[in-house]
């Protein structure tokens, strides 16, 4: 008998590890390299569940002060470099992934080495071998598009709509909202200050619920399968 979700697709930064407070400041430390002044917090707001090539294209056309064609692996050695004594989980996480019942991937919009040194560092690695990780390197276009969910469903070999998403992110919660898959909004990260108000924008971008720990989740989980 077939179980529903057949699939939960987790998102990583902000939903698995919480390292979006700690990407916003590389990317505004490097952006002021360029004399591009935007602080952390006004990174984070912008440019969350964005790669960072995306990020690089969008100061090109809306700036004189031109940033590199390597923008986003300069961002990403310095981020690599600084997981490793800052990086954390997210709370329950671990037990969360330990007790679940339903098969699940992770599809990050980090390029695959990030996304790699961010399951390692954190001890998630065991939870997602090789073939059930889908980054930003694997597809041409990235989220907000839904080729990356797309992606890891073909892989996994379930249909969309038989999938869940977890997102933390407008950027992400749009991206499953076009793949056709059911999206669930997560704001219990740590950079996420207005958790009502991000919620809000994730239902507004697709998302049918939110929560804020991954304690309520299987809870959660079978509201969905309720519903």
């Amino acid at each position: 008998m077939a179980i529903f979700p057949e699939l939960i697709i987790f998102d990583c930064d902000g939903v698995l590890v919480d390292s979006e407070a700690l990407a916003a400041r590389i990317v505004s430390q490097t952006l002021a390299d360029y004399n591009i002044v935007l602080n952390p917090q006004e990174v984070a707001n912008q440019f969350a569940g964005y790669t960072d090539e995306a990020i690089r294209d969008h100061f090109n056309k809306i700036s004189d002060a031109k940033l590199p064609e390597d923008f986003a692996q300069i961002v990403e050695c310095a981020t690599i470099d600084q997981m490793a004594g800052e990086l954390e989980r997210l709370p329950f996480i671990k037990e969360t992934l330990s007790t679940l019942e339903y098969p699940f991937c992770v599809a990050s919009n980090s390029r695959t080495d990030r996304l790699d040194s961010a399951l390692v560092k954190t001890g998630l690695g065991d939870f997602f071998p090789k073939e059930r990780r889908f980054s930003s390197s694997m597809v041409k276009h990235p989220k907000p598009a839904p080729d990356l969910h797309l992606m890891a469903c073909e892989m996994m070999k379930v249909k969309p709509e038989q999938a869940l998403i977890i997102e933390d992110t407008v950027a992400g919660a749009t991206g499953g909202k076009n793949a056709g898959i059911a999206v669930l909004g997560f704001v219990g990260a740590e950079h996420i200050v207005d958790k009502k108000g991000q919620g809000q924008k994730l239902i507004e971008a697709g998302a049918y619920a939110v929560f804020d720990d991954m304690r309520q989740l299987s809870m959660m989980l079978k509201d969905y399968v309720a519903a």
